[in-house]
């Protein structure tokens, strides 16, 4: 096996967890969201909040270590569009992570646990569900370009 081979199960990896993962977390949300269950939904959010700085930071953070690693060592340009798109739409999500979806979740369970599934809670997790499926979609354009090479 060689480094490339490594860094790219790696990276490859990753993107699963943090793809993947994405995509159950949307599909799970809409199962609980439909319960009205309002500590089930409660419970929900502060999964999400664990699950996003326990799984998906770190996976984001060894997908974008391996990524460079790869591009070094696969004698990859920096300006290629697939890894440049792939690098702004990584830096797009991790700031939001940790400036809105994670706060954001946990707000949300606060306000569940507080005062029940009342209209702000409502339109919290409304937010946070738009904007996790605008990024789920930008994640998977990724993928799709990183796999043909597009621009490459």
């Amino acid at each position: 096996m060689t480094w490339y081979e490594l860094f790219l199960f790696l990276h490859i990896a990753s993107a699963i967890i943090w793809v993947g993962g994405g995509f159950f977390l949307q599909v799970l949300s809409l199962r609980v969201l439909g319960t009205k269950d309002e500590a089930r939904i409660a419970g929900f959010a502060g999964d999400v909040e664990v699950l996003g700085t326990r799984v998906f930071m770190p996976a984001s953070l060894l997908l974008i270590v391996t990524g460079a690693a790869l591009a070094i060592n696969g004698n990859w340009d920096w300006s290629e569009p697939f890894i440049s798109f792939g690098l702004l739409v990584w830096i797009i999500s991790v700031v939001a992570g940790v400036a809105y979806l994670g706060p954001t979740s946990g707000k949300i369970k606060a306000e569940i646990e507080s005062g029940g599934a009342n209209p702000r809670a409502q339109q919290l997790i409304g937010n946070v569900l738009r904007y996790s499926r605008i990024e789920l979609v930008l994640l998977w354009i990724v993928v799709f370009m990183m796999v043909v090479k597009l621009g490459g």
